[in-house]
């Protein structure tokens, strides 16, 4: 096809080349035919621009006669000149300043990061002051800059600073992120702030949870205004939440107070005689607590609570903790022989529990199975205060007041003797 259009072009340019005259000065002669002719047309045009730089001329030579007339045209020589150039570079000088208050933006967070928090406030200041156009590459750069100032002053106690700071942030058009710590801060600044009323700062917090509902930083507010109303089920509830969207480096604190909230819940609930919730919140701490003993211990407080003590007993000795060991001192004490030293330790199968054992077997009167049993305690444990304190009981049981008096001065001695 390209080809063929040579070709077309060629022949309809031949007759044209044939009417040309050989010689190069006749070539160039009818080469400017054309512009002749058209400078002819235009000629009274031409006339009249060169009439009015004659008139300019005849103007202007009185001023070039004198030095005050050179200088007052020299002067407006420049300031025009200046005026073109300015109105020419204009946009040019608007990105070179948009750009210098990025670099500045730049070198203030480079600030933050060497640990140098004045010298990147000022410059932080100097940017929020801007009020040219944005730069092209980072458009909210002012926002951002007030948002960190914002944050220092929050950092350093400055609540009211902050809130300034935060007020002047305009809010429509903000990215994602930046909006997000905007929400952030303002909810911290108005918590610590404590004028503006707990119904309506629960209320912002649920707006900009409804904006983003996974932001771990905002749901720890919430966590800490649920926290006031003493409900620990709500608590429970909203520090699963908290949990469930941590960072992975909070995660194993967020855990451990997932598991006390719901330990806490399963505590009111019992209290409350609300045997289900119990059931739910022991299942809930089964999730949480997968290799410890807080479900176990809240299941056996229930069976316990029914009456089941053999049950409990199971259940706190399934744990293999020293809580779930605690609760069954505590149970034995309250009500003793409500199982047998031999099914103590199957259900229980802890060095501990031949404390237990042997407080059991020397109620019973068995004198020298409980010595024994002492004994392995106190070897398998060492001279602990709790192991001292069981086996001073067991030495009164067995009718040795002596001995268990002189056990308790022997153990607070040592405990004296303990530097600090």
């Amino acid at each position: 096809m390209g080809r063929l259009g040579d070709l077309v072009r060629r022949g309809l340019a031949a007759p044209f080349k044939a009417l040309l005259p050989k010689n190069p000065w006749l070539r160039v002669l009818v080469y400017a035919l054309p512009f002749v002719l058209l400078l002819a047309l235009f000629s009274p045009a031409l006339d009249a621009v060169v009439r009015l730089v004659e008139v300019f001329g005849r103007l202007l030579e009185p001023l070039l006669q004198t030095t005050l007339g050179r200088v007052l045209l020299l002067l407006v020589t420049f300031t025009f000149g200046g005026m073109v150039a300015v109105w020419l570079l204009r946009r040019r000088v608007r990105d070179m300043r948009a750009e210098a208050v990025l670099g500045r933006h730049l070198a203030a967070v480079g600030a933050l990061v060497g640990h140098d928090p004045r010298r990147g406030r000022e410059l932080f200041r100097k940017v929020a002051r801007y009020r040219g156009a944005p730069p092209v590459r980072y458009p909210p750069v002012v926002a951002d800059a007030e948002l960190k100032l914002a944050r220092q002053a929050l950092d350093t106690g400055q609540v009211e600073q902050a809130l300034g700071w935060l007020s002047r942030v305009v809010e429509p058009g903000l990215p994602e992120e930046l909006l997000r710590s905007l929400l952030q801060l303002r909810v911290r600044a108005w918590r610590r702030q404590g004028e503006i009323l707990p119904g309506a700062l629960r209320g912002e917090v649920e707006r900009a949870l409804e904006r983003f509902p996974n932001d771990h930083v905002l749901l720890c507010e919430q966590r800490d205004l649920v926290a006031g109303d003493g409900d620990p089920a709500a608590l429970a509830a909203i520090q699963e939440r908290v949990h469930q969207h941590a960072p992975p480096a909070a995660k194993p604190r967020e855990r451990q107070r997932w598991i006390e909230a719901l330990s806490a819940a399963g505590a009111a609930a019992l209290a409350a005689g609300e045997r289900d919730q119990v059931k739910k919140l022991a299942k809930k701490l089964a999730v949480a607590d997968k290799d410890g003993p807080a479900s176990g211990l809240l299941l056996g407080d229930l069976q316990a609570q029914a009456g089941d003590h053999r049950s409990a007993i199971r259940t706190w000795g399934a744990t293999r903790s020293p809580q779930g060991l605690d609760r069954i001192a505590e149970l034995l004490a309250a009500h003793p022989g409500v199982v047998e030293p031999r099914e103590l330790l199957e259900c229980c199968p802890l060095q501990g529990t031949l404390l237990l054992v042997a407080r059991e077997l020397a109620r019973q009167g068995e004198s020298a199975r409980a010595e024994r049993a002492a004994a392995l305690a106190a070897e398998a444990l060492g001279p602990t205060p709790t192991v001292c304190a069981v086996l001073a009981e067991v030495l009164e049981l067995l009718g040795q007041d002596g001995k268990a008096r002189l056990l308790r001065e022997q153990t607070v001695a040592r405990l004296l003797a303990v530097p600090r």
